[in-house]
């Protein structure tokens, strides 16, 4: 008889473990859930891409109105409600307004328009607009006008300017001014301060780099008219601001400025035009002007014919809108955002001395 120990011996052990079969199921089912978490994961990744890409082109629109907005709110703060004379058709010239069919000089308003100007190769149809906004510089000179005194001419190629004897000017060159005697008005800009002191260079030709100052030139009757003929015992000058807004033709929405840069003192006349890209990927700029008899209107000056129209201009509507590409399934898929805010130009008729 066998003891019990020897028949324990004698019994076979049994080993678990996974089939070849077993193994490769296996290995299938886990290849599934992973391909399953990647493309949830691609997924993920290219949501928060475009996510992204639309925050910051938001962010970027929304810096854009918010400047807009600042130089809207200001137009016109202690400017004219006449406006400034400037030469013919400078507007076309600085802003690519349309040419106006007479031959009178242009009448540069605390706004203007310009609908529809400008080409953009992001915008399929139509074209972007153009705005501009003047008003007048209150940090200049302890917001005191300068007085005037009297004007001569500066060798057929200008005139110079003198102001009242003792007066605190703090004028350099390139500074752009308002003069008027209550009824007639110019824009002119400063070429040169002799001295530094109390005498005014408004100049033609290569040193007027705006070409702004063809009125201030004694050869012409029909310009001299503007300035000579003013009544010095009233006339004074106003430093002003004047920007511009546009969307180049490759999608930079720019704010152009005119005059007024001095470069930290040392002021170049070929620098006088500054242009400052605030946006990129824009495909449109539009903008919309609500006049104080409840019109809401996208050309009030009906292309630069009318532009003291926009004295009445209570309130504008600002549109950009931004264009943007996302990769979706290996292909790209191009997006668009628009944003738009509206402004009161409360300041249109709010005069300072």
């Amino acid at each position: 008889m066998q003891s019990k120990t020897q028949i324990l011996k004698a019994s076979p052990i049994r080993q678990a473990g996974f089939s070849l079969l077993e193994l490769m199921i296996s290995i299938v089912i886990f290849l599934i859930f992973m391909g399953a978490v990647y493309g949830l994961l691609r997924i993920g990744n290219i949501q928060k891409s475009s996510v992204n890409i639309q925050t910051d082109i938001i962010k970027n629109i929304r810096l854009s109105l918010n400047t807009i907005g600042r130089d809207a709110v200001n137009a016109g703060l202690g400017y004219s409600r006449i406006g400034g004379y400037a030469p013919d058709n400078l507007t076309g010239l600085r802003m690519n307004f349309p040419l106006d069919p007479n031959a009178s000089q242009d009448l540069i308003t605390s706004v203007m328009s310009g609908d529809e100007i400008n080409d953009n190769l992001a915008l399929d149809t139509g074209k972007t607009d153009v705005v501009s906004f003047v008003s007048r510089d209150l940090d200049f000179n302890n917001s005191d006008p300068i007085k005037l005194t009297a004007v001569a001419d500066f060798g057929g190629n200008g005139v110079s300017i003198t102001t009242t004897a003792g007066a605190t000017v703090n004028s350099r060159p390139y500074d752009l001014y308002l003069i008027s005697d209550g009824t007639r008005t110019a824009l002119g800009l400063v070429t040169s301060v002799p001295g530094g002191g109390n005498t005014l260079i408004f100049e033609t030709g290569a040193a007027d780099s705006l070409g702004i100052n063809e009125l201030f030139a004694g050869s012409s009757a029909n310009d001299t008219s503007k300035l000579v003929g003013m009544d010095y015992s009233t006339t004074t000058a106003k430093k002003v601001n004047w920007v511009s807004y546009r969307v180049s033709v490759d999608g930079v929405l720019i704010r152009t400025i005119y005059g007024n840069n001095n470069n930290n003192g040392t002021p170049v006349a070929s620098e006088q035009i500054q242009m400052q890209p605030i946006a990129y990927n824009i495909q449109n700029l539009q903008v919309r002007y609500l006049l104080n008899d409840g019109t809401l209107s996208d050309d009030p000056s009906n292309a630069g014919v009318d532009q003291g129209k926009l004295n009445s201009v209570v309130q504008i509507e600002v549109t950009v809108s931004a264009r943007y590409t996302i990769q979706e399934n290996g292909v790209n898929l191009n997006r668009v955002v628009d944003l738009n805010s509206t402004f009161s130009t409360k300041n249109l008729s709010y005069d300072i001395g």
